[in-house]
């Protein structure tokens, strides 16, 4: 007799062409939850996995870093895939760790780095600039009916911010747009790069030399930090140095940009939503959250067990891998009351949409309050709004959200 669960397609969890169609598989993630929760996969070309989709599993192997080690691969990716330093700087340049692959005490040295640019005294200083950026930005597309909101806004104030904090310059944005889409899109047929020319190389090259810049003339900047960082009383590698930044950018850049345009699209979807932040404008606060819950930009990261180990009444082995997906937590029965709408009021809101644990999210509050001041700048403005064509999603396991929003609006 067929079972609910022979009818899990895994593919939906791994292949990027997927989510380009139709953006978070939420009907699989669904049907895991309720079917099997921790479930073995093994779609083609790929390494075999669990996939993990409740949310009290999800933030229980979050915590458990010594059972559930980040060291090794932290995504999934196709058998015959490269590693992305080896992509980087060519083959053999293997031996490098990043602050997403390590497990405590060494993760903590990898945070502390940055950690000082991302503290709440620092970025109640950077309000008032996030908020000129947020502005700025609005008045340039006051008088444009017809745009598409993510090339045209929800890229951009991300990556202002993102520029200022590394000091990267004005005349530089544009080539860290176009190598982040490439690097992060490298599935997606409109961003995909020739295979002998990786977007991941051109974009190393780029970091490698803001780095050498740093390093030959030091600024306070967090390029500048990162050029003159210690760990543990040695200076980082050059690789180690280049990842760093590497994830910096596209974790500063992508994650909030999908939220900022999923947000967006949300609104349209919920008209009553967005009334009610006009009328409530405190609300925006909680709305960040609801929008980061909503659209979990980041689809999944990857866990190794070190030990035999039972999840979820699952037997798992020393060695496999589990994949946690995020965008399923957030949309946990158990978690959340009524999680298929979209609430800006929504209190408690206990979302994994940053992560959890000892990886949770380093600029998670720089983002929240990006995409709060946003709100705060563009809902009293925005007199109508409406979808102008169909959005259409990045293809990507990794980070997914809209690529391209066509609307009409008019702003005051």
């Amino acid at each position: 007799m067929e079972t609910k669960e022979t009818l899990i397609d895994v593919s939906d969890l791994v292949l990027p062409a997927r989510f380009g169609a139709r953006g978070q598989p939420h009907d699989t993630f669904t049907l895991l939850r309720r079917e099997s929760p921790v479930h073995w996969c093994e779609p083609d070309r790929y390494p075999g996995f669990w996939a993990v989709t409740r949310h009290r599993d999800v933030k229980d192997i979050s915590l458990d870093y010594e059972r559930f080690s980040s060291r090794g691969p932290v995504l999934l990716a196709p058998l015959a895939a490269p590693p992305v330093e080896e992509s980087l700087l060519g083959a053999g340049a293997g031996g490098a760790n990043t602050i997403l692959g390590t497990d405590p005490p060494e993760h903590r040295d990898y945070r502390e780095i940055a950690r000082p640019y991302f503290r709440p005294s620092v970025l109640r200083r950077l309000e008032d600039r996030v908020r000129e950026i947020s502005r700025a930005l609005l008045d340039q597309l006051a008088g444009k009916e017809h745009l598409d909101f993510v090339t045209d806004l929800a890229a951009w104030h991300p990556l202002r911010m993102l520029c200022e904090i590394l000091g990267i310059a004005r005349r530089d944005e544009r080539i860290l747009l176009r190598l982040s889409n490439e690097f992060m899109g490298n599935a997606d047929p409109e961003f995909r790069r020739p295979k002998d020319a990786p977007a991941a190389r051109e974009f190393g090259t780029y970091i490698t030399r803001l780095i050498a810049d740093r390093r030959a003339t030091p600024k306070d900047d967090l390029a500048g930090v990162l050029a003159r960082a210690r760990l543990r009383g040695e200076p980082m590698s050059d690789l180690d140095t280049v990842l760093y930044l590497m994830i910096i950018a596209v974790a500063g850049h992508d994650t909030t940009r999908s939220a900022i345009a999923g947000g967006m699209l949300a609104l349209i979807d919920n008209p009553d939503q967005l009334r009610l932040l006009r009328e409530r404008p405190e609300l925006c606060g909680r709305a960040a959250d609801e929008i980061v819950r909503w659209t979990s930009p980041v689809v999944h990261f990857l866990r190794t067990a070190t030990e035999d180990c039972a999840v979820g009444g699952r037997r798992i082995r020393a060695g496999e891998r589990l994949a946690l997906f995020y965008p399923s937590a957030n949309r946990d029965e158990d978690v959340f009351a009524d999680p298929f709408a979209f609430r800006v009021d929504r209190s408690p809101n206990p979302h994994l949409g940053w992560g959890f644990g000892e990886h949770y999210c380093l600029g998670a509050n720089l983002a929240r309050m990006e995409i709060r001041v946003l709100l705060e700048e563009l809902v009293p403005r925005l007199e109508s709004v409406r979808l102008a064509g169909d959005p259409r999603w990045m293809a990507s396991r990794v980070i997914c959200g809209p690529k391209h929003l066509p609307i009409t609006w008019r702003l005051a």
